[in-house]
């Protein structure tokens, strides 16, 4: 019986070290169809992102995959929202006034385009880090347009866009902070 006790000793302190690295882990990401959903889930616009993200038929994924895939949707938008601000531009009808910030903004267009191109390298060679800041600059571009027609006192003529930007930029983030390991 006295050999039991440090056995015993031993195994309780083998099942406490289990239980602590099972509760310290972070759960696992699911794979297949269910990592969309797993990891739009865990961001702030959760059907947004989930209805956004469409995988093609077949196509692996991981959570890098699922990563670009939404940045693909930004890069839609911002897209779009340039040929809106182009349109407005070339339009006789928008104010003078107007087209500083109209212009401010395709700027920071091709900024979030060449912002989503550096995190797109910085993924395919597991730079977190540079992932992050990419991300971070796109983000604060959508929200740094919108401050142009502010600074003068004129009401954002792309706020649409830049609300549906601003979504698509944070669920961006918070997938890479959530899924990239």
């Amino acid at each position: 019986m006295v050999v039991a006790k440090p056995v015993l000793t031993n195994v309780l302190l083998v099942l406490v070290v289990v239980v602590a690295v099972a509760v310290a882990a972070p759960p696992p990401i699911a794979s297949g169809g269910d990592l969309v959903k797993t990891l739009c889930a865990k961001t702030e616009y959760p059907v947004e992102c989930e209805t956004s993200i469409v995988p093609k038929p077949g196509q692996k994924l991981d959570a890098a995959v699922v990563l670009r895939l939404a940045m693909d949707v930004v890069r839609a938008k911002a897209a779009d929202a340039k040929k809106m601000a182009n349109a407005l531009i070339a339009d006789p009808k928008t104010a003078r006034l107007e087209l500083s910030p109209l212009h401010g903004c395709v700027e920071l267009y091709d900024q979030t385009s060449d912002s989503l191109d550096r995190a797109d390298k910085a993924i395919a060679a597991g730079d977190k880090a540079t992932t992050a800041t990419m991300l971070t600059s796109v983000s604060s571009d959508v929200s740094t347009c919108n401050q142009g027609f502010e600074d003068l006192h004129v009401t954002p003529l792309l706020s649409k866009q830049e609300e549906e930007l601003g979504k698509f930029a944070s669920i961006c983030m918070e997938i890479a902070t959530t899924g990239l390991r």
